[in-house]
């Protein structure tokens, strides 16, 4: 009997999404043939799909989860220092926090086939630590149990101090987390009009071209990357960074593309 097209349907072939630990999804097609893999790479700006359990105390708890291998990591170690010691004049002159494309900690991206999830907890544990760092009282209790940090060189400023976070694919399980930090949720474009020279520019996903639409404020301290490489196009961007003074992270062990080739700017205190 000849094969029919009704038994060849592709649908037929059941997807799996396979994450590597960057924050790509694979998506692969099963069977008993070998695997394609399709690499998702496409931009997409809607809110990130949480999982359909998914409660916002199962969310909290694994935000503490990466918060706590955050905090005993020597990459979180090494960060402290720098601000603590080398940087101790220019935390003083910070007035805000802006936090910009740190993806959603608790949702699927592009369609569902992206999971970058504890990627992005990583990197909010390490911006609740600087917040920490710089003696936000504001900034939810939970931020104040990072014990290795001493906050009575900035405590004159926690009053004022301000963290905002914007990124589209933030969704309401996202949001209500950020709160409860004491973050404040801004739509875009609102975070790019809040910086300013006296701003702390928090920037571990964002995009090149978005650094190069910000650095035009010329905030006083910009955490993001990786930033090599760059192009004849992005003056603004290379003009910022080669008048700075950087610091590489070392590789965070828990998850090296969490933070891979991140870099904290600043400029000397003298110019």
């Amino acid at each position: 009997m000849p094969h029919t097209s009704r038994k060849k349907k592709a649908s037929a072939q059941k997807r799996m999404e396979v994450a590597d630990d960057d924050g790509w999804t694979h998506v692969t097609k099963g069977g008993m043939g070998p695997r394609r893999t399709i690499k998702t790479a496409e931009r997409e700006l809607l809110p990130a799909e949480p999982p359909s359990r998914l409660t916002a105390e199962e969310l909290e708890k694994q935000y503490e989860t990466h918060k706590q291998k955050w905090n005993e990591s020597s990459t979180s170690e090494t960060l402290s220092h720098v601000l603590r010691e080398r940087l101790a004049r220019a935390m003083k002159n910070i007035d805000n926090i802006v936090c910009i494309g740190l993806g959603s900690p608790s949702g699927f991206l592009r369609g569902g086939w992206v999971d970058r999830r504890s990627v992005s907890l990583y990197q909010l544990a390490a911006l609740a630590s600087i917040c920490s760092l710089l003696g936000m009282s504001s900034v939810g209790l939970q931020l104040l149990h990072y014990s290795d940090i001493s906050t009575e060189t900035f405590d004159t400023q926690s009053a004022a101090m301000k963290v905002f976070a914007q990124d589209p694919v933030f969704n309401d399980f996202d949001k209500k987390l950020l709160q409860s930090l004491g973050i404040t949720v801004v739509e875009d474009p609102k975070a790019f009009e809040l910086v300013n020279e006296r701003t702390f520019l928090y920037c571990p996903g964002a995009e090149r071209a978005h650094l190069d639409r910000i650095l035009v404020s010329n905030p006083a301290i910009l955490f993001g990357g990786p930033l090599d490489n760059l192009s004849p196009e992005q003056e603004v961007l290379a003009s910022y960074v080669h008048a700075r003074n950087s610091l590489q992270l070392p590789i965070f062990e828990p998850n090296e593309h969490a933070f891979w080739n991140m870099r904290l700017y600043w400029k000397d205190e003298d110019n």
